[in-house]
């Protein structure tokens, strides 16, 4: 993996590779892990096909793989068409109908007449050929003999019974489809009238021949009201249940059944496009709006290309986790570790939202059920918020089992909301704590191949640099234990500003432990480590002085960099001292006979200046604690005022220039150095009174020219007495 990280590097790092422009990068990385994302989220889109044909017999269980809901078609056709049955017609009365018949029917009995009273018409031959000219309608024949064989009081009285009838039935009204059974009616009612058969057929074939449809279809508005009843219709939706079982072994397929499995994807290879569709789109706006989040909020992140292909590779394996997880159970799955990683390695702000990022996506591998989606969410907002607090002794550990009882609450909860059975809850919550506990592990192993690989400085691994039994700094509590006193309370005196002004407390801390560590090399060289009074300064020029104290920073930053200690220390140990002044070397140096050949510069340490908050706070707590400790008489006046001049030096002196500390924050460093530096060097009560009835009793005793009682019972040369007496004479 460090192999594949360097080779990354160079690619992306050579000048004349298209890889190395900013905007071909992001595209790239954008492409790659938008694909690897839609190949691991669409996985089951495409998952085991079943090859089974309609009146096929099965021969296994086909379940369904996740929870739909769908529209089926069939049945909601089906209830299309009934409702358009229902849906009646609309007709719309002519009125000229009747009146046009009445007119055909007036014609045909005067043509009739004027063919019986023309007596050159002597057989009835020749009057039904005269009728067949003049009659507006066709007739059939046997209409056309009774006609001929009427004489006219006959014919006039079927005339008044041809149109009572056709009034009856056009009052009545008749449509198109009745116009048959209509016709059949008035054959019926003719033969009841009691006439002669000739009259009777007049009468019937008559009417007959001049009813039509009176009632005519309005398409427009039967249309307009099939459409309104159709609109009114909800589609027929099934929702198939994860689990279900589709057909069963031994059953015979049905068209149905195909439908659905079609609809799950499950038959013949068949890939739902539009739900490939609908996933493309839902990631490109997850993706969007993390790294519109990145750039708005947390804008060094997304300056980083090393830190974006981190953050894909956090989500990218803890979908993978979740993904294996979901075959067993959704509540299972880990997904809260990527959140966790995100908050440890980057930042906890990037982590809330990783979180919520990752249970938006785990939703898909989840079918869209909302139980496993929030105990992701809650649980990965509880995981961050616990290691954000690991610098006040939290520990992984501690996350993973926060998190285990947190979605047990979640899924409890929500279960009994479904109402889901006790006995599956309670499997269900046990599968959560797992889930939770299971993060943690993963962050644990995961942590420390990530932070190697991408060079990420968490404060797990600052935590472990700061136990005091780490090697290097057992070997500053041997070598030089004045120096490791003073790193211990130069430590202590800027985490307590770190608090108070935005910087990282846990690196403050630790880069003051560590920030002198070069002066192993040449303990006896400063003043914290010398005993007996013997300064071996004294015997060298100024200028060697200066520069075997300056070099304390180059060996400290061998020393950590072959002890591989972070580069945030690293750089605090360069920077502690930025371009300041060995003031007292040169001074020494200015008052010999050659001051006018000294050059100020040559008395200055290399730098560079501190370049953020923790480096600056590690410099001033250095000098303030330094110049505190040199004060004869300390009280809260001269420890004040010590520690506003030596800040306010620093300032003068361009020291502060590069890092981002405002004057506000330099006032509230002050003051914090203050009152924890007047906690420290504070004045001890004296006892006269304790002391001089002590003198008395030695007098008394004879005991005056006895040894300490410090050295009587073995603790020779500490300087007190049983009592715990601080003695001049030991």
């Amino acid at each position: 993996m460090l192999l594949l990280n360097n080779r990354l590097r160079e690619l992306f790092a050579q000048p004349n590779s298209v890889y190395a422009r900013p905007a071909v990068r992001r595209v790239i990385l954008g492409l790659a892990f938008f694909t690897l994302f839609m190949i691991l989220l669409s996985a089951d889109f495409v998952s085991d096909k079943v090859s089974l044909e309609v009146g096929q017999v099965s021969d296994h269980d086909v379940v369904a793989t996740r929870t739909v809901s769908y529209i089926d078609a069939n049945k909601t056709k089906k209830l299309e068409a009934e409702v358009l049955a229902s849906v009646a017609n609309v007709y719309d009365l002519d009125i000229a109908t009747l009146t046009k018949a009445e007119e055909n029917m007036g014609a045909i009995f005067r043509a009739a007449k004027a063919v019986a009273l023309d007596r050159n018409l002597t057989s009835a031959a020749e009057r039904i050929d005269r009728l067949q000219k003049t009659l507006p309608v066709p007739l059939a024949s046997t209409v056309l003999d009774g006609l001929a064989n009427l004489n006219e009081p006959a014919l006039s009285k079927a005339e008044e019974y041809t149109r009572n009838l056709l009034r009856k039935y056009f009052q009545r009204g008749i449509r198109d489809d009745e116009l048959d059974l209509a016709r059949k009616h008035i054959v019926v009612e003719a033969e009841e009238m009691g006439l002669s058969s000739h009259a009777e057929a007049v009468v019937a074939g008559i009417a007959q021949a001049l009813l039509q449809p009176n009632y005519i279809l309005n398409v427009r508005e039967t249309d307009k009201r099939k459409q309104a009843a159709l609109a009114s219709i909800e589609p027929v939706r099934e929702t198939i249940k994860k689990g279900q079982i589709l057909v069963r072994k031994g059953d015979v397929v049905s068209p149905a059944q195909i439908a659905v499995m079609e609809e799950l994807g499950l038959h013949k290879g068949h890939v739902s496009e539009i739900r490939i569709f609908g996933l493309a789109i839902y990631l490109l706006l997850i993706m969007g709006v993390v790294l519109g989040y990145l750039y708005k909020f947390v804008r060094p992140v997304y300056d980083n290309d090393l830190q974006l292909v981190l953050l894909g590779l956090i989500i990218l394996v803890s979908l993978l986790l979740g993904k294996v997880a979901h075959y067993y159970s959704d509540f299972a799955a880990p997904v809260a570790a990527g959140a966790l990683l995100a908050a440890i390695l980057i930042d906890t702000r990037v982590g809330l939202f990783i979180g919520c990022a990752l249970a938006m996506l785990f939703g898909i591998i989840a079918d869209n059920e909302l139980r496993p989606v929030a105990a992701v969410l809650v649980g990965s907002l509880t995981g961050v918020y616990s290691v954000s607090k690991m610098a006040h002794g939290y520990t992984l550990t501690r996350t993973g089992l926060w998190m285990g009882a947190v979605n047990f609450l979640v899924i409890s909860s929500t279960g009994f909301l479904e109402q889901v059975g006790n006995t599956q809850v309670i499997i269900q919550g046990a599968l959560g704590v797992f889930s939770g506990i299971a993060a943690a592990v993963i962050t644990i192993g995961f942590l420390p191949y990530l932070e190697n690989t991408f060079n990420i400085t968490t404060s797990l691994k600052l935590l472990d640099l700061a136990k005091p039994n780490h090697p290097l700094m057992q070997r500053l509590l041997l070598d030089a234990p004045g120096t490791y006193h003073h790193s211990i309370l130069v430590g202590n005196l800027a985490e307590t500003a770190a608090d108070v002004v935005g910087a990282d407390p846990v690196t403050v801390r630790v880069g003051a432990y560590y920030h002198d560590i070069g002066k192993i090399k040449r303990p006896y060289f400063f003043i914290e480590n010398q005993v007996g009074g013997e300064n071996p300064h004294d015997k060298i020029a100024p200028s060697l002085s200066t520069l075997i104290v300056t070099s304390h920073i180059k060996d400290g930053t061998d020393i950590a960099r072959e002890f591989k200690l972070p580069q945030a220390i690293v750089d605090i140990i360069q920077q502690h001292h930025g371009t300041t002044l060995v003031s007292y070397f040169y001074k020494r140096a200015t008052e010999n006979e050659h001051s006018e050949c000294i050059i100020e510069a040559d008395f200055r340490y290399e730098g560079p200046r501190p370049q953020s908050k923790e480096a600056a706070l590690v410099m001033l707590a250095d000098a303030c604690e330094a110049a505190v400790r040199s004060l004869s008489k300390p009280n809260l006046n001269r420890i004040e005022a010590t520690v506003r001049k030596v800040i306010r030096e620093r300032l003068h002196d361009g020291q502060l220039d590069d890092c981002n500390l405002t004057l506000k924050d330099l006032d509230t460093i002050g003051s914090v150095f203050i009152r924890v530096l007047s906690g420290m060097f504070h004045t001890r009560v004296e006892y006269p009174d304790a002391i001089k009835d002590l003198e008395r009793r030695k007098t008394k005793n004879g005991s005056g020219n006895k040894q300490c009682a410090g050295k009587d019972d073995g603790n020779a040369g500490t300087g007190t007495n049983g009592d715990g007496c601080v003695r001049k004479d030991c």
